[in-house]
């Protein structure tokens, strides 16, 4: 992905007082795709869509990123960042458990329907699974395995758990009701949060 203009360059410029115009503008566009992204699938948003949304130019749009759906991905996972991130104490585990509330409650409404529509459209989109996995697998996505680390390196869980793989453990019940549209319990974090870290829990 193509990055804005670095905090040095933009500086570099004299501005009037505010946000510098670039970032304004990027801010734009990625809730101009989110919004769209709220109203119709995916492959049926284009960039002069996006762009005429956000009131910029589609130039502007491909200054920072390299296709559409990168856009729209970006614009998704950006929306979902704050509910995602936890201000860690110095308690690790707690702070998991607090983070996969956030996440199934926040998964539970329309942002969790739009994430199985954008699984789904991977399957028969490669364009859309291609930036599906990047966003997966990009640092804004491993907050629960750096979460997973903290309470291992605390001594609260065993030392020789693969974090990615309780991840998946932890998130399985949740991913698995999306791609079915069945509902996510209002309980559903508690209960898997304390039947698969009850055997994780480092022994005394």
């Amino acid at each position: 992905m193509i990055e804005p203009p670095s905090k040095s360059q933009s500086d570099s410029a004299t501005r009037s007082p505010g946000r510098p115009r670039c970032e304004t503008s990027r801010l734009a566009i990625l809730k101009a795709a989110y919004d769209l992204l709220k109203e119709r699938p995916l492959p049926e948003i284009t960039s002069a869509a996006i762009a005429e949304r956000a009131g910029v130019s589609k130039a502007t749009l491909y200054r920072w990123w390299p296709s559409k759906e990168a856009v729209v991905l970006d614009g998704y996972f950006a929306a979902m960042d704050q509910h995602f991130e936890i201000e860690p104490t110095e308690d690790p585990l707690a702070d998991l458990e607090r983070h996969m509330r956030s996440a199934y409650k926040t998964m539970s409404g329309p942002d969790g329907a739009i994430f199985a529509t954008l699984v789904a459209s991977g399957h028969f989109h490669p364009k859309v699974m291609n930036e599906l996995n990047e966003q997966m697998n990009s640092p804004r996505c491993q907050e629960t395995e750096l979460l997973i680390q903290r309470a291992i390196k605390a001594g609260q869980l065993r030392a020789d758990l693969d974090p990615e793989m309780v991840t998946d453990l932890l998130f399985g019940p949740l991913f698995g009701r999306l791609m079915t549209n069945a509902p996510v319990e209002p309980d559903l974090a508690e209960r898997t949060f304390n039947l698969v870290v009850r055997g994780m829990l480092a022994q005394a």
